[in-house]
């Protein structure tokens, strides 16, 4: 009965058989009789049961005094045995959930993790790693999830996770995948010569340090880019995230334009759509006809994503349905591979977490210097494109990760200003303000024209997929404290544009694109030129870090 295949097979146990309802049997009569035992089908006699005295009947009650002890006896015995229940079930089910989640989870060796000196006691960063593994899948499955055929495993996906001391806000940090960095010097694999020679320290990408040394080595090297100590590490197989996906019954994700990706597999229309594993993974992977071939977008995509897929599992639909919370919880522990210290603390970690929201984690990208820096490295003879880091604004970014700083911060205020700057006097250059251009309108590629237009008057710009919100007329230039003199600057480009400051953006800079931009009175974007002068306040970029909560990551 078990495995609940018994119907096919006949009476594996012969005594079932007097335990199952018999057909046509009919339920007990309005009078209180009961139906007797048949034979042949026919009902049996009924035989009174009668002592000498006659027919039994009820005994004489009990006295007052005797029935009240006895109603307080079964009142304490109910109130104990429900405490000591009470006590068993919470206790042991604790006890059994963590034997569950420990029993479960995929555990993996991993060196060099720890704790650093200035690390605040209570917080813990992690490396988590995408993953693309291909053990155990069918050729189908490979080909339904685009992994390819290339021999060995990659990881696609990094970010530092890193957990606030009192483990009630998140900070994550995306490591683009090409990120050009200094590859620590190891034992090969046998990808980089006879297995086990000396490797030296090299430059490389990001990736190659899972391809040539596993989780030991893509430990030691993003450590040393960073200068940040990692506590734990956590890797994500690509197929287990398509399976996580599909038990919380897909997600939302936005798209700027029409989708068409021949790699990833990936086709979407513009605007919104809900898409379930394998669409979700392309989603996050696409890449070429996205970007370019640029990593960056695809980060934007994959944090977009990864609030989605949160919002979607705190929700009250997969929390409230213990199926589809178990089947997350399932998939989730199958897709996993974590060191062995995390995988013991990890039910009592979920447990301090269980109340953040999406508002409680924070979003960034590493600064960059260069998005296309090309080099020529060991391995190939021709330059390849890498991803260069502002050395300056990484060494800020990590820091504060390191003491556990929140990410999104006001600028630095000048040290001194000799002289009164005019009200409307420019004193930032459009060259160091980092815009993030939104679709508020719904007209479909409208923020994508926007942003072109911005990025020939000089503005940094990213444009954020999908729609942010519909209708709204009027462009907005939306600025976090501290960014006054860049949002006058962006104005002054765009003279009918409205401001406001929003203290929840951090350091961020947006201007979300209304109907009038497109409209019949639009003058276009105009140049903008700052004259310098040793009184300005200093340009904004040195230490500004584009961060960005969840919450703002969701599709409008």
């Amino acid at each position: 009965m078990a495995d609940g295949h018994d119907s096919g097979r006949g009476d594996a146990d012969p005594l079932e058989r007097y335990f199952r309802p018999r057909p046509g049997a009919h339920a007990a009569e309005d009078d209180g009789d009961i139906e007797g035992v048949t034979i042949d089908g026919m009902p049996a006699p009924r035989v009174p049961v009668e002592s000498p005295r006659g027919p039994r009947r009820p005994g004489r009650g009990l006295s007052p005094r005797a029935a009240t002890s006895a109603r307080r006896q079964k009142r304490f015995l109910t109130l104990t045995g429900t405490a000591s229940a009470f006590v068993l079930l919470t206790s042991g089910g604790a006890w059994a959930f963590q034997n569950y989640v420990t029993g479960m989870i995929d555990k993996v060796s991993v060196g060099g993790l720890g704790k650093g000196r200035d690390t605040p006691k209570g917080a813990m960063t992690i490396l988590v790693a995408g993953v693309d593994r291909r053990e155990g899948l069918t050729k189908e499955q490979q080909k339904a999830a685009k992994l390819g055929h290339e021999a060995g495993e990659r990881s696609d996906t990094m970010m530092l996770v890193h957990v606030s001391r009192d483990h009630d806000s998140v900070s994550v940090v995306s490591l683009p995948r090409d990120s050009y960095v200094t590859i620590p010097g190891h034992g090969s694999n046998g990808s980089e010569g006879a297995k086990g020679t000396r490797v030296p320290a090299r430059p490389g990408k990001l990736t190659w340090a899972y391809q040539f040394g596993g989780p030991d080595l893509t430990v030691s090297t993003v450590k040393q880019a960073t200068g940040v100590s990692i506590d734990h590490y956590v890797e994500v197989n690509f197929y287990g995230f398509v399976h996580m996906v599909d038990a919380i019954g897909g997600v939302d994700v936005c798209t700027e334009q029409a989708v068409d990706d021949k790699k990833s597999g990936l086709k979407l229309p513009a605007g919104k759509s809900h898409v379930d594993g394998l669409k979700a993974l392309a989603f996050a992977r696409a890449r070429y006809s996205l970007t370019g071939g640029s990593d960056l977008g695809r980060i934007d995509r994959q944090q977009q994503f990864m609030a989605a897929m949160m919002k979607q599992a705190l929700s009250t639909k997969t929390l409230g349905d213990p199926v589809k919370s178990t089947k997350f919880l399932n998939a989730s522990l199958k897709s996993l591979r974590v060191d062995e210290k995390l995988a013991d603390n990890l039910p009592g970690l979920a447990d301090q977490m269980k109340n953040l929201s999406t508002d409680d984690v924070t979003f960034a990208k590493v600064p960059l210097s260069n998005p296309a820096y090309n080099t020529v490295l060991w391995n190939a003879p021709s330059q390849q494109s890498t991803v260069q880091w502002d050395q300056h604004k990484a060494r800020d970014l990590f820091t504060r990760l390191r003491r556990d700083q929140p990410l999104a911060t006001e600028s630095p205020k000048p040290s001194a200003t000799p002289t009164k700057k005019a009200e409307n006097e420019l004193t930032v250059p459009p060259g160091d303000i980092s815009v993030r251009v939104l679709n508020a309108i719904g007209t479909r590629g409208l923020a994508t024209k926007a942003g072109g237009e911005l990025r020939k008057a000089g503005f940094k710009v990213s444009v954020a997929p999908g729609v942010a919100r519909r209708g709204q007329q009027t462009t907005q230039i939306l600025y976090g404290p501290g960014r006054e003199d860049s949002a006058r600057t962006l104005a002054a480009a765009i003279p009918d544009a409205k401001r406001k400051k929003v203290s929840s953006l951090g350091s961020q800079v947006q201007v979300m694109v209304g109907a009038d931009w497109d409209g019949a009175d639009w003058a276009g974007v105009k140049e903008v030129e700052v004259k310098e002068s040793p009184s300005a306040t200093p340009t904004e970029g040195g230490s500004s870090i584009e961060t960005g909560t969840a919450t703002q990551k969701l599709c409008g």
